[in-house]
C-alpha cells in the first residue's frame, strides 16, 4: 500500500496560504466590480433611453415642463443647436414651450434628417432640380434636390378660418423684409412668394405648434433664411407682364386634422402616423405633374 507523500508544514504551509489569499481578493474583487454588459452611451438627459438602433426608428422620451426652471433645465442639458432641434420636432419656438406643456425629445445621437417625416429619397421627383413641399397634416415643409431630401423643418400653415389652399405654387420673388398688408405692424422676414395677387408666402414668424396664420406658410428663422437663398425667383420679361420661366414648384397638400391628436407629438408610440402615408405622397405627385392651381380665396398676407 503507498502512503501520502510526507511533505514538511514548511514546504506547503505558504503555497496554502498564497492560493487562499489570492481566492480571497478575486472574491472580493468580484463584489466590488461585478462583470456588467457593455455600457451604452446616454442622452444628455438623465434616464433618457438610448437611440434604438437603425437611422428610420429613433427613440424619444418626454420632458413635461412643470414651471420655467424645468425649461432652462432642457436647455442646459441639451446645448443651443439640439434644442433648436427639439422645438422644431414638436413645431414650437422657444416662446410657445410654456409652463404646463410637455416637449418630445429625441434620443441623443439622432440626426436631424434621419427625424424627417418626409422620405430620404423620392425617385419620383428625381427629374426636378428643386422641389419643395408643404404638408399640412404634419405641419412641416421639406426641400428636395433631384429627389434626395436636403432640408425639412416645421411650419405653421393656414388657420381654419383662413387656411393655406393646396395646390402647385411658384417662389415667384424674395425679399429680405416685407411689411404685411393685413397689419403694418407685423414684419415679414425672408418673404419668398408664392401667390402673387393673394400675397401667400414663406417667411419667418412665431410657430404656436398648431397653424395659425392668414394663409401664409410661417418657418423658422434659420429655415426661412436657408430657403430665402436656396429658391430660385421667377424672371419676367422686360415689362414684367409676362412670366418667362417659373420659380421653384411648391405643392401644398394634405389635410390638418383640426380637434385630432398632434401626428408629430406621438411619434414615439404611433411612428408611421407621424411620417407621410404613400397616399399623401401620390396626392403630391398628382398635384405637381397635373399642375393643379390652388383655389384662392384669401388676401392677406399673414
Amino acid at each position: 500500500m503507498s502512503a501520502e507523500p510526507n511533505l514538511a508544514p514548511s514546504r506547503w504551509l505558504p503555497a496554502r496560504l498564497a492560493t487562499a489569499l489570492l481566492l480571497v481578493l478575486l472574491t472580493a474583487c468580484e463584489r466590488k466590480h461585478p462583470k456588467q454588459p457593455p455600457t451604452v452611451p446616454r442622452p444628455a438627459i438623465p434616464g433618457a433611453p438610448a437611440r434604438k438602433p437603425g437611422p428610420t426608428t429613433p427613440s424619444y422620451f418626454r420632458v413635461e415642463l412643470k414651471s420655467p426652471k424645468d425649461l432652462l433645465d432642457l436647455q442646459e442639458n441639451m446645448g443651443p443647436e439640439r434644442m433648436e432641434e427639439v422645438l422644431k420636432l414638436n413645431r414650437v419656438d422657444l416662446a410657445h414651450a410654456r409652463k404646463g406643456s410637455t416637449l418630445l425629445v429625441p434620443a441623443a445621437g439622432v440626426a436631424w434628417l434621419d427625424l424627417s417625416p418626409f422620405p430620404a429619397t423620392w425617385a419620383e421627383t428625381a427629374d426636378q432640380p428643386k422641389f419643395l413641399v408643404v404638408s399640412l397634416r404634419l405641419q412641416a415643409w421639406a426641400a428636395y434636390e433631384q429627389g434626395h431630401l436636403l432640408r425639412w423643418g416645421p411650419a405653421s400653415t393656414g388657420k381654419k378660418k383662413s387656411p393655406t389652399p393646396i395646390g402647385l405654387y411658384h417662389t415667384n420673388w424674395c425679399q429680405k423684409a416685407r411689411t404685411s398688408t393685413f397689419n403694418d405692424e407685423w414684419e415679414l422676414k425672408w418673404y419668398v412668394n408664392l401667390h402673387n395677387s393673394a400675397g401667400i408666402s414663406f417667411h419667418q414668424y412665431e410657430l404656436p405648434g398648431y397653424p395659425d396664420s392668414h394663409a401664409c406658410v410661417r418657418l423658422a428663422p434659420d429655415d426661412a433664411e436657408w430657403l430665402y437663398r436656396w429658391c430660385a425667383s421667377w424672371k419676367l420679361s422686360q415689362d414684367e407682364r409676362t412670366i418667362l420661366s417659373e420659380g421653384t414648384p411648391v405643392v401644398v397638400f394634405g389635410e390638418y386634422g383640426w380637434g385630432k391628436t398632434k401626428p408629430w407629438r406621438e411619434a414615439d408610440v404611433a411612428p408611421e402616423a407621424a411620417r407621410l402615408r404613400g397616399e399623401e405622397l401620390d396626392e403630391a405627385l398628382r398635384i405637381l405633374q397635373e399642375e393643379v392651381s390652388p383655389e384662392v380665396e384669401v388676401e392677406p398676407e399673414d
